[in-house]
């Protein structure tokens, strides 16, 4: 896990940027969560059956902070309980908002998708160290 410390700031979260990520999802997708839940809520994934999902993180000042990938059989809930162990993440992170994937969307398509995601939002040059999954293939798996 990436030390709290280093959590990087990336840019402020627009409605026009955030209107755009179900296109990019393509057929994969099942249903947008764009509303912000609260992250200490996390758990309504759950009671929602998301298995598979591209999820948003922000701060309290709508900074996007964290842009990641689930597709497990505990669902993306369970991913988002690890990120909420760690003190440092659970002080930073407000919101998350999450695409609902097909469940088990292959692993080169949700990674396509994870990566058009972080173009859109422009946080590849912003956002180092972290890194996403490169998009080059993105049009040809959500076609």
């Amino acid at each position: 896990m990436m030390p709290t410390a280093s959590l990087p700031v990336g840019p402020v979260l627009t409605r026009p940027k955030l209107a755009a990520l179900p296109l990019v999802a393509g057929c994969h997708l099942i249903a947008p969560h764009l509303a912000p839940t609260h992250f200490s809520d996390y758990e309504v994934f759950t009671e929602l059956g998301i298995i598979t999902a591209i999820y948003l993180i922000t701060d309290s000042d709508s900074r996007i902070r964290w842009l990641g990938q689930a597709s497990r059989d505990d669902g993306l809930a369970a991913r988002l309980a690890e990120h909420h162990r760690d003190p440092g993440r659970r002080a930073v992170f407000a919101t998350v908002r999450a695409l609902h994937l097909h469940d088990h969307t292959p692993p080169d398509v949700l990674n396509a998708i994870e990566g058009r995601c972080a173009d859109q939002l422009q946080l590849r040059s912003v956002m180092a160290p972290r890194r996403w999954p490169a998009s080059r293939t993105w049009q040809h798996q959500v076609a």
